[in-house]
């Protein structure tokens, strides 16, 4: 799986986790079509088998597992490239000897079928022809295929949890697919990790771990080779803190630049005596430089590749330079004295694997009558590099169709995105291709959901069922037709991005949003009536029993009815308080009353607060 534990040296780079639902929503808004995506085929199958599914039921339950997450991105409009492994593989154990990238090479030319002769393999395979999803089938490593296809732009992601999709070139990757909302690996507990039903993944750029890391391709080349990865094995007691240092040496992210000076390099600083050092050297950079010839532009990687004689001379020197750097002082290098007992040696052929990675050069192309295209349109462009010309043939797994010279003359669209009738999963997975025939889907309601608008696409499960008739709802009335006596259970419905809509089915949404202003005007006008009406009828209305809100001199707009009395009550006797008697007030003699500072009677009279009689 890659180079232990890159993955958190690499985490400060990963942008947010997200759902599958706001990427297609972003990329959408940023180039105007749903993304396109390569999935190394491993690790959906890796992520499906657990040691609780019996025997006898794992090859469908594994399968299920692994087309439901494909299909949760079809659902989307994705286009989708599923990748499987090739019999090129190198010998990941570590144990066996290293080959010679020569013969290697010339093994692939010599080799027409690279399929691995594994029986699950060959049934997901017809799974996928079946239901018109694309596949390619690699020479050799699936992640260096997706990382292939990515780099030349026939796809934009690389969906994988193997970090050596970025060691072999990969810009752009879609880590940890599940629908865990923390990005926390493979089978985490429930106390660990929030499960949802909708799938999520984290993004990560090269751009953005260069930035933040300092990590480039050839920095990870170097770091791979050194930390023990899927083909080398590894420098001993290089663990992956130091392999990470010795990999950025000489660059500004290097201890050089970055670590504490000792208790000796203060007091000597403190005298002046501080004798200034030179950098370390750039091994990184050092070490492509022995392997890889600059301003070739090919698509086929191993054009770069420079002859052995001279690589393997300007090796020998790199590693005779590098021995002698670990042996001195290498604190400008680890930020501490780490001792090198032993000599640092590794094989060529390891680095080979990685800068030149054997792949297939008959490239896959997205048709818009497969299921996996989620486009109209065949594109045959490819991303080349500066003077390259294109010189690949295209081809379709599915479809056995082997484009030749002239497919960038071959123009193929089509008016609405295709499923094939024999489509046997889930039908909330084909739903929005389905929106291509208006009167089959409709649009009847919108929300905000995880800061992206998302309309509902309702449909009549009845309808589709019968159009495709392989599905599985289809095929669960058939075998249990009394669970369907009615149709209450037909309408059905699924939440898609609107700009999703937007970009293939904008009239859906003028239908919708013309129905909901008729709808809007139609209520207000009936509100508006019906309050009238019942103002006007009411009998106990004060307005109509007080003659002063109307000219009496012109006819009432309305009749007058009798109003209707309530019904009478038996009199009940109110308590009256009546004033108590006046008390006469006697002035004893010495005393005067309280109003003597009243002046006359009228200040009495006037005083709202005094009775003139008390």
């Amino acid at each position: 799986m890659g180079i232990p534990e890159l993955w958190e040296v690499l985490r400060p780079a990963f942008d947010a986790r997200i759902t599958i639902d706001e990427l297609v929503d972003q990329y959408i808004t940023k180039f105007g079509r749903p993304p396109r995506v390569a999935i190394d085929a491993y690790i959906f199958i890796f992520h499906a088998d657990h040691s609780s599914i019996p025997e006898n039921d794992k090859e469908t339950i594994l399968t299920q597992n692994f087309m439901s997450k494909i299909l949760a991105l079809v659902g989307l409009n994705i286009s989708v490239m599923v990748v499987f492994d090739g019999i090129l593989k190198p010998d990941k154990s570590g144990a066996g000897k290293p080959s010679d990238h020569e013969k290697e090479l010339e093994k692939l030319h010599r080799t027409e079928n690279f399929s691995e002769p594994k029986e699950f393999i060959q049934h997901l395979k017809d799974v996928l022809k079946l239901n018109s999803i694309e596949f390619v089938q690699a020479t050799g490593e699936a992640e260096a295929q997706c990382a292939y296809l990515q780099k030349l732009g026939i796809v934009d992601f690389v969906i994988t949890n193997d970090v050596d999709s970025l060691v072999f070139g990969a810009t752009q990757v879609l880590r940890n697919y599940s629908r865990f909302v923390e990005d926390i690996g493979h089978s985490p507990t429930k106390k660990s990790a929030t499960l949802k039903q909708k799938y999520y993944v984290t993004p990560v750029n090269m751009s953005k771990v260069e930035e933040i890391t300092g990590l480039t391709r050839s920095r990870l080349v170097f770091l791979a080779t050194l930390r023990r990865g899927d083909y080398s094995s590894g420098v001993k007691k290089m663990g992956i803190k130091n392999a990470t240092n010795l990999a950025l040496s000489g660059t500004l992210f290097g201890k050089f630049y970055n670590r504490s000076l000792t208790k000796q390099e203060l007091q000597e600083a403190k005298r002046g005596d501080l004798t200034p050092s030179e950098p370390p050297p750039d091994f990184s950079e050092e070490l492509e430089a022995c392997f890889v010839k600059k301003g070739v532009n090919s698509v086929f990687p191993w054009d770069a590749k420079k002859d052995k004689q001279e690589r393997e001379t300007l090796f020998s020197d790199l590693l005779e330079k590098l021995n002698e750097s670990l042996r001195g002082s290498n604190r400008d290098i680890f930020g501490r004295g780490f001792a090198v007992t032993e000599r640092f040696e590794f094989d060529e052929y390891f680095v080979l694997l990685y800068f030149f990675p054997l792949v297939q050069t008959r490239l896959p192309v997205f048709l818009p009558w497969t299921l996996s295209s989620g486009e109209l349109s065949i594109n045959f462009q490819i991303r080349l590099g500066s003077g390259m010309r294109e010189e690949l043939s295209r081809v379709s797994e599915i479809e056995e169709i082997d484009f030749d010279g002239d497919s960038a003359l071959i123009v193929s669209s089509t008016d609405y995105l295709f499923v094939p009738k024999t489509y046997n999963w889930q039908i909330k997975y084909i739903i929005f291709k389905l929106a291509s025939y208006a009167s089959m889907i409709k649009v009847t309601n919108e929300k905000l959901e995880d800061g992206i608008g998302k309309v509902m696409l309702k449909y009549d499960e009845r309808e589709v069922r019968n159009a495709f008739p392989m599905s599985v709802e289809a095929r669960r009335v058939i075998e249990s037709p009394h669970r369907r006596k009615g149709d209450e259970d037909s309408i059905s419905y699924i939440w898609v991005p609107k700009s999703l809509v937007e970009v293939y089915y904008p009239q859906l949404l003028d239908q919708y949003i013309q129905k909901k202003k008729e709808k809007f005007r139609s209520k207000g006008s009936k509100t508006s009536s019906q309050q009238k009406t019942t103002l006007d009828q009411l009998d106990n209305s004060p307005i109509k029993k007080s003659s002063r809100y109307f000219n009496l001199s012109q006819p009432i707009p309305f009749e007058i009815k009798p109003s209707i009395s309530p019904p009478k009550r038996s009199p009940t006797k109110k308590k009256v308080n009546k004033p108590s008697p006046k008390k006469q007030v006697t002035v004893v003699e010495g005393q005067r009353k309280l109003d003597f500072f009243l002046k006359s009677k009228k200040d009495i009279n006037n005083n709202p607060f005094l009775d003139p009689d008390w």
